[in-house]
Formats: C-alpha cells, structure tokens, sequence
C-alpha cells in the first residue's frame, strides 16, 4: 500500500513539473525581446517600406536643427517621428506622465509599426525610449546611432529653416562662458528673464545668470491689454539697452510671455532673438546653475534703426479685417481654446464677451488661456512641425496663405506665430491686440457655435 502511495506521488510530481515546465516556453514567447541594433545599410534599405518606423529619441532640439552630442549635421532623419527620452522624466500637472506618453505613442502610430528604429547620439536616449515602448506592447524595436546617419552627407536629413530662434539651454551656457557655439555671431548680447509682474512674481525666486528682469506691462496696457504705441516701445527699448544689432536671449518660467516679447522685438527690428525652448525648466533640467541676484537695466541712448523696421510682423484690426474680407488668400487663425472659439466662454475673468471674429478659423491651441498643449510637447517645447501642420491642414489653414494669428491678447498667438517662424513659413503676421479688442467694438461683426460647413 505504502509502495503504491509513493509510484503515485512521484507521478503526480512528474506531471506537475512536465505541465510547468511546457508553460515555461509560451511565457518567454510573449515577452517583449530585448531592442537589436541595426546597421545604416538596413536602415537606408528599409526606410520608408511599409510597417517601418524611425523614431528620434534626443531632446527636442537636436530634432529642430542643433548640432548636439556630435553629430556632424544637425536636424532629424528624414520622415522620422520624435519621442525625446527627457519626455519620460516629465511631468503633467494632474495626470500620470506615463499614461500620457502611453497615448502618445498612439496618436503618433509607433503602436502600429512593426518595426520601429529608435535612435540617439549619446547611447542613452534610444535604450530608455526603447525601453519604454517594448513595456507599452511596442514589438520589434531596434537601435541606431544617429552619427552615422549625420555625417554621410548624401542620406537625407531635415532642419526646420530657423530653427535657431528657439535655443538649447546648452547654448545659452556656451554663450555666457564666452564660446561661440552654433549660430553665434559673437559680439553684444543680452539676457532678459520676462514674466508678468515685479521681480518678487519669478525672477527673485530664480533665473539664468546675468538676467535683467523685464515685466510684461512695460510692452502692454490695460483693460484691453493692447500692445503699446510705437513711441512707447521705444521708450522701452532704449529703456533696456536694446539696438538691433544685440543677439537677445529671452527666458522665463511661463514661456508664452518670452514668445510674447520675442515677436515684439522682432516687430521693432532686433535682428537676432533668441527663445530658450521649454523656459526656465530647461535650463533648471540641464542642471545649470540659477541666480537670484538681481540685475539693473542697462539703458541706452539708440536703437539704431527707425521703430519699427519690420511693420508687417504685428498688424492693427483693420489688417485683421482686411484679411477676414481676403478669404481666397489669408486667414485670420483663431489661436484660442475650442470652447473660447464657439463662444461657451471668453476665457477671461476681466472679459465679458464671448464668440469669435466672424469668418476667423480655428486653428487649436490648449485646454484654456493659460495653456497651449496643442503646441507643445510634455516638457513645453515646441511640438514637431509635420503634426503641427497635419492639424491645421484639417481646418483648411495652409502654408501657401497670408496666415495671421490672434488669441486674446496676444501671448498664446505669438508663441505660434515664432513657431510658424521656426518652420519656415512666409506671410505670417500677429493681430496682437486679438479678441480683447475686436469684442470691445458691438460694431465688429461675431459669430458663436460651431463653425458652418
């Protein structure tokens, strides 16, 4: 009896480890395999073919234009897509950051790639991207490295046409230890930390070193918070020390309010501005170091030019009209949230009325005044212009017409404007004084609801 016991749990153990062991293999078959390396030649023989992909995974200026972590040509491989590594360290007010990036990766199409090509120039970036993906069901991932691709001149690669004028905090750095980094002319340059409010609202708490404050209501006015007469912005640019010849690097945390001045500058004639991508995080993220000292303003005595030098760049209400009136060849791009364009609220506190430009088209921008998710990526830098465009092309706004943008009062449309400026496009211009004004008139003429067809 006890014999027989025993044959019969042997067997029973045999079973069990015959049955765990058969499991073992299904298992390894369903996890994700570990990102393979590729080699230029397969990368050039299967770009472009169906169920490929080719991701970049540096930060976000590499992919514009910058010539980082040595690559010997700058910008991203042609047709590539971008999911920048430094987007996994993000965060989003309210939301988890990896769900977000997880939806990502499916308004993107990296979920229905077969093959996906992640690639960096440091060694870094692709693996924690690769990573990520592999984690979010992506299957076959693969590895390359970017500096191959960059200095073999004949393979295709693409850099926005000014994609200089939003700058790698690394380049600022480079800038205040006295090299001359990509770009740089060398000679006179200024660093200004912008934000609303004295300097007790932002720059007191921190900012780039050597940055001299500037508040937005020196450029602007209340109740509509119209941008200021002409006269006056050269007040304020002498008032600064500003001349056209200056190279002008604008940062802060609220990057909106650096767009904001930037377009002004270049409205005035300041030849070289420079926005740092992403705002102050950026360069707090670097792990540069932050100042809280304060710096005097430096004034001058010329600007150099008569103000303003480019007068197209920021046009008046009639400008506005005129292109409202020109619908075979402009549009007036409505730069605010969807609910603001149809009228559900006028987005501000201090504004009453509600609706849009008659005939203005809505061309995206955030969840409300404060934000302009629809233009940015995670860590608020500028989205990829191909997306950008995409976006645009379904409201019927296109390259090849006079584009002019508008928001409120101009912050968020500004921000836009310089994008569409990064990008290349021609016949763009800001209606600055926006919404605020054209609903301060009963006369001008406003429509609510959901655009007719």
């Amino acid at each position: 009896m006890k014999k027989r016991i025993a044959l019969l749990i042997a067997l029973v153990m045999t079973t069990t480890l015959l049955i765990v062991a058969g499991c073992q293999p299904q298992q390894q078959s369903n996890a994700p395999q570990a990102p393979k390396t590729i080699s230029t030649q397969e990368l050039k023989d299967n770009m472009g073919k169906s169920g490929w992909l080719i991701v970049d995974a540096r930060q976000n200026d590499a992919f514009n234009g910058w010539k980082l972590d040595g690559v010997t040509r700058g910008g991203h491989i042609k047709g590539a897509a971008d999911f920048a590594a430094n987007w996994l360290k993000a965060t989003v007010k309210d939301k988890d950051i990896n769900q977000v990036l997880a939806n990502l990766i499916k308004q993107k199409g990296i979920d229905k790639a077969e093959n996906v090509v992640v690639y960096d120039a440091n060694g870094q970036d692709a693996k924690a991207v690769a990573e990520f993906f592999l984690k979010n069901g992506v299957k076959n991932v693969y590895l390359y490295d970017v500096k191959e691709w960059a200095k073999d001149s004949s393979l295709p690669m693409e850099s926005y046409a000014n994609y200089q004028m939003i700058v790698p905090a690394q380049w600022i750095k480079d800038v205040i230890d006295g090299k001359k980094p990509e770009t740089f002319a060398g000679g006179s340059y200024k660093i200004f930390e912008v934000s609303w409010g004295d300097e007790s609202t932002s720059y007191a708490k921190g900012h780039i070193p050597g940055s001299v404050h500037i508040n937005t209501d020196e450029i602007e006015s209340p109740p509509l918070w119209s941008i200021n007469p002409d006269k006056d912005l050269e007040k304020f640019a002498l008032a600064n020390g500003l001349t056209k010849d200056d190279t002008v690097i604008l940062a802060g945390d609220n990057p909106m309010a650096s767009y904001r001045l930037a377009a002004i500058l270049k409205y005035l004639g300041v030849k070289d501005v420079r926005v740092l991508n992403g705002g102050f995080a950026a360069w707090k993220n670097a792990g540069y170091q932050v100042e809280t000292a304060s710096h005097p303003k430096q004034p001058g005595t010329s600007f150099g030019a008569a103000i303003p030098v480019n007068k197209g760049y920021i046009v008046d209400i009639d400008k506005a009209k005129a292109a409202l009136a020109d619908k075979q060849n402009s549009i007036l791009v409505d730069i605010r949230s969807w609910d603001e364009y149809i009228g559900k609220t006028s987005g501000y506190k201090d504004l009453a009325f509600k609706g849009r430009p008659a005939g203005s088209v809505w061309g995206h921008a955030g969840s409300d005044p404060n934000h302009l998710e629809d233009f940015r990526n995670v860590d608020d830098t500028m989205r990829n212009a191909d997306e950008i465009l995409a976006m645009w092309k379904e409201q019927g706004i296109t390259p090849d017409k006079n584009l002019s943008f508008f928001c409120g009062s101009g912050w968020r449309a500004a921000e836009v404007l310089t994008f569409a400026d990064v990008m290349g496009l021609k016949n763009i211009s800001l209606y600055s004084n926006g919404w605020y004004e054209w609903s301060s008139n009963p006369a001008n003429p406003v429509e609510t609801g959901e655009p007719q067809k």
